[in-house]
């Protein structure tokens, strides 16, 4: 195996650890805020994030796989970040759509930041392809 493909793997990685933290955290954050999720809206945010953190586990663990579903299943992490980000500025406190938007913008930069780090190991010739470019 040459350097280069080293580091792409160590780069992926990376990601996939990062990401495991990152579910970790949305997970605790929302057993956190069940307690005071009074409105619709808040429990609502609370259900996406755990189905967030799901979707980020399932995401690192299947980095190597070569399903069909896999993409799928990366798209709808990177949308229910989205979606938590979203929600949580509108949904906790005043409602501040600005801020939501902006919310949105971060978490789609993270998880498209994310998946081209979990795909760099596909890049290599030694790799099983991952399905993201």
């Amino acid at each position: 195996m040459t350097r280069h493909a080293t580091a792409r793997r160590l780069v992926s990685a990376c990601a996939a650890l990062a990401l495991l933290a990152l579910a970790a955290w949305m997970a605790a954050g929302g057993v956190h805020a069940a307690a005071r999720a009074n409105t619709l809206g808040q429990r609502l945010e609370n259900a996406v994030q755990f189905v967030c953190a799901l979707l980020g586990v399932a995401t690192a663990v299947t980095r190597y796989r070569r399903h069909r579903l896999i993409r799928a299943v990366r798209i709808a992490w990177a949308i229910a970040l989205a979606a938590v980000a979203g929600l949580s500025g509108m949904v906790w406190g005043p409602p501040m759509p600005l801020v939501a938007l902006l919310f949105v913008l971060a978490a789609l930069a993270v998880a498209w930041a994310m998946l081209r780090a979990l795909g760099t190991a596909a890049a290599s010739p030694n790799a099983i392809p991952t399905g993201i470019p």
